[in-house]
């Protein structure tokens, strides 16, 4: 057998070599998993927030990831709007939103 020979020929080393590379490369390509694409989730629900539909509040709820994907709808932003989430609907320990427009830049917090 060649493998045990101590005369092994440059044309076999290389031969071996690249046939080691083609294999890893090869392993590495099929391995590979392209990352998934998250796409925008449905908005399931909708609920205007005044009565001139000038506001419009969109949610979804994903259970398995515990996630809640929110979109507020604004017409005209004159001055800014502050958005509050609670567990009961009360001011205390709420999560708050602050979007504002200065009339040159917008700023969110």
């Amino acid at each position: 057998m060649r493998l045990l020979n101590k005369d092994l020929r440059l044309q076999d080393v290389t031969l071996m070599y690249l046939t080691v590379l083609a294999t890893v490369v090869v392993l590495l390509v099929a391995s590979y998993q392209a990352p998934a694409v998250h796409s925008r989730p449905t908005l399931a629900y909708h609920i205007p927030l005044d009565p001139l539909g000038q506001l419009e509040l969109s949610w979804n709820i994903s259970y398995p990831t515990q996630e809640v994907y929110l979109e507020l709808k604004v017409k005209e932003l004159h001055h800014g709007i502050l958005l509050g989430m609670s567990d009961r609907g009360e001011p205390t320990n709420a999560d708050l939103v602050l979007l504002w427009d200065d009339g040159h830049k917008s700023y969110f917090g």
